[in-house]
């Protein structure tokens, strides 16, 4: 393991990553068994370790949240829950403190300890995977309950992130609040990288399922961001998904 994460450390380096960055990370997971019971682990009380961590500036923020696939049928094959995490720069993602979880002694109380070990008889942890981006841009005015991430592999990553921070940035900070969003953001898959991955993530968060909707389907671009932009020259191919997810628990800097 150790040697593992010298020779990611040494990757992020290598492709020149500042710094002064946010790193986050999403860590999608399938969960077989008794959901409720692992839900009340996450949300009563790992909730509060996490807590804790961003308390002492361990991380940066912590939230737990499920997938919504709009059916009610139980494929095996895929994932249901997801964790989003962020430290403040490369330093503090490989510092051991990252790892807050191993601190849940010093949070909960014996009898918590206990409870939990109890609760996680009945679930399994079948399947999981944690992606790493650094993020390239950021509107943060509130943290909604329902947010989407759409992923992409543009033909011109460099262009698609210049966009997003010249053009983007600017006309979401003057318009999300009409929108019903409250969050928005751009980051770059740092780890893994392979064909098989998209290179970048947008996020798009709101207060509500129905705004997240009513975004997707009625949402216009005026004329004149559309004759500045040239994102079906930097990205032609368009999103190769999009996913809902619906926000359950978090810890967050104050």
């Amino acid at each position: 393991m150790k040697k593992l994460l010298l020779a990611l450390f040494l990757s992020l380096n290598f492709i020149g990553i500042s710094q002064d960055k946010t790193i986050f990370s999403i860590h999608i997971v399938k969960v077989d068994g008794d959901l409720e019971a692992f839900e009340k682990v996450q949300k009563n009380y790992m909730q509060r370790v996490a807590k804790a961590a961003v308390e002492k500036g361990d991380i940066g923020f912590w939230a737990f949240l499920k997938f919504n696939h709009f059916d009610n049928v139980d494929n095996e094959e895929r994932m249901n829950y997801a964790f989003i995490q962020n430290n403040k720069n490369i330093d503090a993602f490989f510092n051991e403190k990252n790892a807050w979880w191993n601190n849940a002694s010093n949070v909960l109380s014996d009898s918590e300890q206990e409870l939990v070990a109890a609760l996680s008889k009945n679930f399994t942890w079948t399947k999981d995977g944690r992606h790493i981006f650094v993020e390239e841009a950021g509107i943060a005015k509130g943290l909604g309950r329902y947010i989407q991430f759409n992923f992409a592999t543009p033909k011109n990553l460099q262009g698609f992130i210049d966009e997003n921070n010249s053009l983007w940035k600017n006309f979401f900070n003057s318009n999300m609040s009409s929108m019903g969003m409250v969050n928005w953001g751009v980051g770059r898959r740092i780890a893994p990288i392979s064909n098989e991955w998209s290179s970048v993530v947008t996020w798009d968060m709101f207060n509500t399922l129905e705004e997240l909707m009513n975004f997707r389907v009625g949402f216009k671009l005026p004329s004149n961001i559309v004759n500045k932009s040239k994102m079906t020259e930097y990205n032609p191919s368009g999103w190769n998904s999009s996913q809902v997810l619906e926000v359950l628990a978090s810890s967050l800097e104050e």
